[in-house]
């Protein structure tokens, strides 16, 4: 087993033993969180399927990368050895051991993405004991009309553990920075963030994207999803009526609101990325700092197709409501004297 593994690798471990049995327990520190009781065949001991312990685990207690051990006794308790499973969520074949794969890339099977000006986004990275500068490689468009790209340092991070961490990367700092090293930027068009052999690349485009979800993806990390389409919103009210003295009143009212999105089309790489939000057991409306102050939703249908055409561009169909299943009333934050209407009537 590497020093590093994915979850979804967990497949089978295999321990050879001249015993009847063992009787195996895996541990995150002082917290049993299995145990089971194995016979051999043939002088061998086979356990499958311990990543859907490790990853359900991992899940509910909101973790992305953990430290397990894992113990074989035999049948009257006695420690016969033990070996440690440093392990990051995944549930994703990757045929990379994790440390290598985590070392060259940000936790997001992404290499870029679209978004907005103005966005602020997350990306994750699993890391050592290291240090190095945040490097920002960043494409812009000068006032004059004319297109120029400029490499900076935004800062320098500094990690003291084995671990999990997540960088902010925000479009209005990303631009005030560049006009201090360009002079006169009118928009930026494209940034890369370099940190340590790990790259990412966001795109900028114009039009405000109209669905907005932040969720968890196959590393159990949030990421933000900005998507232009089309949305539905369909209203099903179901009650019971009775009547009682000449008039007619309803009884065990229920209202299931449900919204149908179309997105505009998408790439291949953008429309297989859209299938974890499909399988995402953590989705929520919109994008914060605190994900978890965002109202949480489900994914209740989904159509995604993909070939690989190059020349195709793909649409995603999916279905999502609100998980307390109650409707949400959506309330503009502005309080101040913009919500007077002052703009002039067509003429």
């Amino acid at each position: 087993i590497p020093v590093f593994v994915f979850s979804s690798q967990l497949r089978e471990i295999e321990f050879t033993t001249d015993l009847d049995k063992l009787i195996i327990t895996l541990e995150d520190g002082t917290t049993e969180i299995f145990r089971t009781t194995l016979y051999a065949y043939n002088g061998n001991v086979t356990l499958i399927n311990i990543a859907e312990v490790i990853e359900d685990y991992m899940t509910k207690n909101d973790l992305v990368f953990t430290a397990f051990t894992m113990y074989y006794n035999n049948a009257d308790g006695t420690n016969l050895g033990s070996f440690n499973l440093n392990t990051l969520f995944c549930t994703h074949i990757i045929e990379a051991e994790a440390g290598v794969y985590g070392s060259y890339n940000f936790l997001t099977t992404l290499t870029a993405k679209r978004v907005p000006m103005h966005s602020t986004d997350f990306l994750s990275l699993f890391h050592g004991q290291e240090s190095g500068p945040l490097k920002i490689h960043a494409v812009y468009k000068a006032e004059d009309g004319s297109v120029g790209n400029k490499t900076f340092t935004l800062k320098t991070i500094t990690t003291d553990d084995i671990g999990v961490s997540a960088i902010e990367v925000k479009y209005d700092t990303i631009y005030l920075r560049l006009r201090l090293q360009a002079g006169k930027v009118s928009k930026v068009l494209s940034y890369t963030i370099e940190f340590n052999n790990r790259y990412f690349t966001y795109y900028v485009v114009d039009n405000t994207p109209n669905v907005v979800f932040t969720f968890k993806n196959c590393f159990n990390v949030y990421e933000e999803i900005y998507l232009n389409a089309v949305t539905t919103t369909k209203t099903e009210v179901n009650r019971s009526m009775a009547i009682s003295q000449g008039r007619h009143s309803f009884y065990d009212q229920s209202v299931d609101k449900t919204y149908e999105v179309e997105t505009a089309p998408m790439t291949q790489a953008e429309a297989e990325w859209v299938e974890q939000l499909f399988m995402s057991h953590s989705v929520r409306l919109g994008t914060a700092t605190d994900p978890d102050t965002l109202p949480e939703v489900i994914i209740t249908d989904s159509t995604c197709e993909i070939d690989d055409n190059d020349e195709k561009l793909h649409q995603v169909k999916f279905t999502w409501q609100f998980v307390d299943h109650c409707p949400h009333l959506q309330t503009s934050a502005k309080t101040d004297e913009s919500r007077i209407f002052t703009e002039p009537y067509n003429q």
